[in-house]
């Protein structure tokens, strides 16, 4: 009996979503193919293709914070936009405030206004803010969009901070490498040979790697610029997605790092859709397209079709290969006590620990690590050059 119910519920729930999603698809859809919403049209392609129209989350956050405020305290939602926009630096996002607020003073709704302008709002943003606008609940859910963005992009943030160093180390020390093979080297090789000493192995294969730089660095640069970019476009491709992904989730230590973040995430995002308002089943589906893992969205599917015909959330979940015994848990509790979005902050703010003492330990691996392997890589080159030295008359 209790399935039956579930089921048509889901079916209701599914009806809802068609018509939500028919709604948001015709209001973007209005903008018109590749055409901007801000600025001339002429000028959309190269300004998406140097990200100048980029507008980057923090500057999301801070702008759904002011906007938050402004209608806690009783500025209208009109007003509030064209103040916040008067404050924002950031000029993309600006024109966007300005363009949202001209949309809602000719009659449109928030939601739609900000459907208008996927590159700068999301399905997710929309769908909460819209059945936010039905239940007249817009400050919460304004408040719930700010909180969501600012817990990102302090993970982000976090994460960055962490690889800044080992990444400047490893970028030094392969300059520093390049240096020495494409000038240092050469300068003994002329000493060898002016002395016709025999060389190691190790000696002419370092010297014959540095001759080849020394020479043909452009070929080089193209080679590395052109397996850059190969990587890239084939991690584009559905196939090369999911395979890239598989592969970092297997990673040691990174690996571990990432399913702790996508659960993170996941908690967060789908936690803050239900406390909007959004129901379960089109909160799945909006957190399986904005998942940035593959792996993790391919699984979420699974659940999101096992919802669909019923089943409780924790059951699909048991199948996973990113989910932990312990999450799934945590969820099925809150799941059973009807206070899921409660549990899922809850969650989220568990794993956010989580993740922080797995940044702390993977910025204290991998610094001494880069360190060592750049220490040994430069003594390697030093002993193949200095090696022959002892090989020459008089210096034993």
């Amino acid at each position: 009996m209790r399935s039956i119910s579930n089921l048509a519920k889901g079916r209701c729930i599914v009806a809802e979503r068609d018509e939500i999603s028919t709604t948001n698809v015709r209001t973007v859809d209005a903008v018109g193919p590749g055409a901007s919403p801000v600025g001339p049209s002429g000028t959309r392609g190269w300004q998406q293709w140097l990200r100048l129209d980029h507008i980057p989350e923090y500057e999301l956050a801070v702008f759904w914070r002011q906007l938050a405020l402004l209608i806690e305290v009783g500025v209208p939602l009109l007003k509030a936009l064209y103040q916040v926009a008067e404050r924002t630096s950031h000029r993309p996002l600006r024109r966007v405030i300005q363009h949202v607020a001209a949309d809602i003073e000719v009659g449109n709704s928030l939601s739609e206004a900000l459907a208008q302008h996927p590159q700068a709002f999301s399905t997710l943003t929309v769908q909460v803010l819209q059945v936010a606008e039905r239940g007249g609940v817009l400050d919460d859910s304004l408040r719930l969009v700010a909180e969501e963005l600012e817990r990102r992009v302090e993970i982000r943030g976090k994460v960055r901070k962490a690889l800044a160093y080992p990444t400047t180390v490893l970028a030094v020390g392969l300059t520093v490498a390049l240096f020495v093979l494409a000038y240092v080297v050469p300068e003994f090789t002329a000493i060898f040979e002016d002395q016709h000493v025999e060389l190691p192995l190790l000696t002419r294969c370092v010297m014959g790697t540095a001759h080849f730089v020394a020479r043909f660095w452009w070929l080089c640069l193209l080679v590395v610029i052109a397996l850059g970019l190969l990587l890239a476009s084939s991690i584009r491709t559905p196939r090369g997605r999911l395979a890239w992904d598989r592969l970092k989730l297997r990673l040691p230590v990174v690996g571990d790092l990432l399913k702790k973040a996508s659960i993170l995430r996941f908690a967060q995002t789908l936690g803050t859709l239900l406390r909007g308002g959004v129901p379960i089943l089109i909160s799945l589906k909006l957190v399986q397209e904005h998942a940035e893992n593959s792996v993790l969205a391919g699984e979420l599917a699974h659940v999101y079709a096992a919802v669909d015909q019923g089943s409780r959330l924790e059951v699909p979940l048991r199948q996973s290969t990113v989910f932990p015994p312990a999450a799934i848990d945590v969820i099925a509790i809150g799941e059973e006590a009807g206070q899921l979005d409660t549990v899922l902050f809850r969650l989220a703010q568990m794993y956010k620990e989580e993740v922080d003492h797995s940044i702390s330990v993977f910025a204290s691996i991998l610094e001494p690590l880069l360190l060592f392997v750049m220490g040994l890589f430069v003594a390697l080159i030093v002993w193949a050059v200095y090696l022959p030295y002892f090989m020459l008359p008089g210096v034993l």
